[in-house]
């Protein structure tokens, strides 16, 4: 018998197993790539947070407010402070030329424009008009003409729909 020239073979000998590193330049790129956008983002999103922190303190701080009316019910005190609070905030967002001397019905169209929101035109925005500062006849006699015309033109303060107005503000105007 001849013998079988397929035993005289060596054994197959196969490749050494693939390696996962070093990385193949695709891979490389991908980590490249996805370490760029994941630093992006949190930049986006640092900068977001901070650049709207004023606005969290200021909700906040309307909410102080709306509590602190609740404890003395001074609607014409808790008006001057919502007022107060959307000129501070508006100092904050805004150039302080365009918004620091602004009072009256400017000031109300100045809010109106930069929230889209147009309840500071009407009631219950008025309440922070020049309104608040006229005078009320504290006499219990009966008022003269004049008197009782300057009690009608003082507008009432709808305490609750101020308070929404001006969060709503605070979280609505275009800085």
């Amino acid at each position: 018998m001849t013998p079988n020239p397929l035993d005289q073979l060596r054994p197959n000998h196969l490749p050494d197993p693939v390696s996962f590193w070093p990385l193949a330049p695709g891979w490389w790129l991908s980590a490249f790539l996805i370490i760029v956008i994941v630093t992006l983002m949190t930049l986006f999103v640092v900068r977001y947070i901070r650049r709207n922190r004023y606005r969290r303190l200021a909700c906040k701080q309307a909410h102080f407010i709306f509590s602190a009316y609740q404890k003395h019910n001074n609607a014409f005190q808790f008006a001057n402070d919502c007022n107060r609070l959307l000129k501070q905030t508006a100092l904050h967002a805004y150039p302080a030329e365009q918004v620091a001397r602004l009072h009256g019905d400017p000031w109300l169209e100045f809010l109106s424009q930069k929230s889209g929101i147009p309840a500071f035109n009407g009631n219950p925005g008025q309440a922070l008009g020049d309104a608040r500062f006229q005078k009320m006849s504290v006499s219990k006699e009966m008022p003269t003409v004049k008197e009782a015309s300057v009690a009608k033109d003082k507008p009432e303060v709808d305490v609750n729909q101020l308070h929404k107005l001006t969060v709503r503000w605070i979280r609505k105007h275009h800085a």
